[in-house]
């Protein structure tokens, strides 16, 4: 998948109302919280087969770390 189509996938699936760059900070989307947590995992999960456990979560601090978590060999 390309980056940008990522980003844009990963915003409407979020339901988010920021622009989504790589270094962007997860928990500092005013959208964030635990409903949003449970939404990212089932699409990285449908999307990449990638599953994302709660550690993963603590450690992902920016959209480039999500994209490092998930392999970035999947992102052309």
């Amino acid at each position: 998948m390309i980056k940008q189509d990522f980003l844009l996938r990963l915003k409407e699936e979020l339901e988010l109302e920021a622009t989504l760059e790589g270094s962007v900070e997860l928990k500092e989307l005013d959208e964030w919280d635990s409903m949003v947590t449970m939404v990212l995992i089932g699409f990285v999960s449908n999307e990449f087969d990638v599953i994302l456990n709660p550690d993963d979560i603590k450690e992902m601090t920016t959209i480039d770390s999500l994209m490092s978590r998930i392999g970035m060999e999947k992102f052309n």
